[in-house]
């Protein structure tokens, strides 16, 4: 895996310095040294990045190197990358023009010019781009408001106000903004909601990331209590240990942990609120993704003892798992998911991951059920956001009236 990783970095590296080379750098000067510079920045890189795979190493420590070594690279790679597809664009185009031939008319030069131009303006704004949601967008803090209409919500739940947060990735933060979780548990406080939900993805590889937050966590507080479920990053699937017995006992030391900030953490089962004679259930499965995620959810097991028609929270991290089992085998009103980060980058309502997920961001209604997705509120890995805010989610449970359908504004 770490092979292919390091290839693909290599390759997406190598392409744009090498087509830059053969179509400028020969041309303007004949000085080797001068030639070689146009590698110089990428053979960095690339170095790095073998030393960092050789250690196969991920300990919370060695995240400031992960994080640098993240912005450096994308900051050489992409906008040689996006110059060389604008670019190469113009001179294929070109060729097919004039058949190969040496010789072009004007019109068809300014052509190849104005997609040159266009390269590197668009490089230039990666760049800037870049390095905006690298020290700024990780920080930009959103709260996003949200009303669910629901015609089966108990009466005395009519206004129930809870707060939703996801794939809090705390690991990525000890690159030297450890505060922040102190931040994002103060903003989540200052809504003075009935409860708070976590949908998973607490840490990027291992419990020990949790180190130095237990007081900023346990902090968290609500009427109703915090609740929680895993992500698959919680499951230590991402480093290797010489016995799974490892992998299973820091799994058990996260599960520990999250249960010592005073979360009430939901392993497929549920828990029921009471307001007089209404009832409220709050359920959570364990993650439920396609592969390679982990897929252990049990949705039986977790409602378990409840009436079908009994009005139900349910914490998934996975979304895919609401149209897979959870429209088809069952009535659950209100699902509330993480996962994608609507990729860390949104732009004009559209992201990269829209091509991965049917739902992958906000809000969604089928029939008397509605899944919500955060955008979650850390980052994995990489700390970057732009238009894919960190946000919360605050949502207001309203009863509809018999004209108004399930619905969400």
């Amino acid at each position: 895996m770490l092979l292919k990783i390091l290839t693909l970095i290599i390759a997406l590296l190598v392409l744009p310095d090498l087509y830059i080379y053969l179509m400028y750098m020969r041309r303007w000067t004949k000085n080797w040294w001068l030639r070689a510079l146009c590698f110089l920045p990428s053979l960095a890189i690339a170095g790095s990045a073998a030393f960092i795979m050789s250690s196969n190493d991920m300990k919370p420590e060695h995240q400031p190197w992960v994080s640098t070594f993240m912005f450096a690279f994308l900051a050489v790679c992409a906008p040689k990358a996006i110059f060389m597809i604008f670019d190469g664009i113009g001179h294929g185009i070109n060729w097919i023009v004039t058949r190969g031939a040496k010789k072009r008319d004007d019109s068809e030069c300014i052509f190849v010019r104005l997609l040159r131009i266009l390269g590197m303006a668009l490089a230039i704004f990666s760049l800037g781009l870049l390095a905006f949601g690298y020290f700024i967008g990780r920080h930009h803090y959103v709260v996003h408001r949200q009303t669910f209409y629901f015609h089966d919500l108990p009466s005395r739940f009519d206004g129930y106000r809870i707060v939703q947060f996801s794939d809090m990735h705390v690991g990525t933060f000890r690159d030297g903004n450890e505060e922040d979780v102190q931040t994002i548990v103060n903003l989540i406080n200052e809504q003075h909601c009935d409860a708070i939900f976590f949908t998973g993805d607490l840490v990027n590889h291992q419990s020990s990331e949790l180190d130095g937050f237990r007081r900023d966590l346990s902090k968290l507080q609500a009427p109703d209590g915090v609740y929680a479920v895993m992500g698959n990053h919680d499951y230590s699937m991402y480093l290797r240990y010489p016995d799974e017995k490892d992998r299973h006992a820091d799994v058990k030391e996260l599960q520990r942990r999250v249960r010592s900030y005073g979360w009430t953490l939901l392993l497929n089962e549920h828990r029921i609120l009471r307001r007089g004679s209404d009832s409220l259930v709050i359920a959570g499965v364990e993650n439920d993704g396609r592969p390679p995620f982990p897929s252990l959810g049990n949705l039986p097991k977790t409602m378990k003892g409840l009436k079908r028609s009994c009005f139900t929270i349910l914490l998934s991290h996975d979304p895919t798992a609401w149209q897979r089992k959870i429209v088809p085998q069952t009535n659950i009103q209100l699902t509330l998911s993480g996962h994608t980060h609507a990729g860390q980058f949104k732009m004009f309502g559209w992201s990269p991951v829209s091509h991965v997920y049917d739902e992958w961001s906000g809000a969604y209604t089928q029939g008397n059920q509605i899944l919500n997705i955060s955008d979650g509120i850390g980052a994995v890995m990489f700390p970057f956001r732009f238009g894919a805010w960190p946000e919360i989610n605050v949502i207001t449970l309203r009863k509809a009236n018999s004209k108004q359908k399930p619905t969400r504004q």
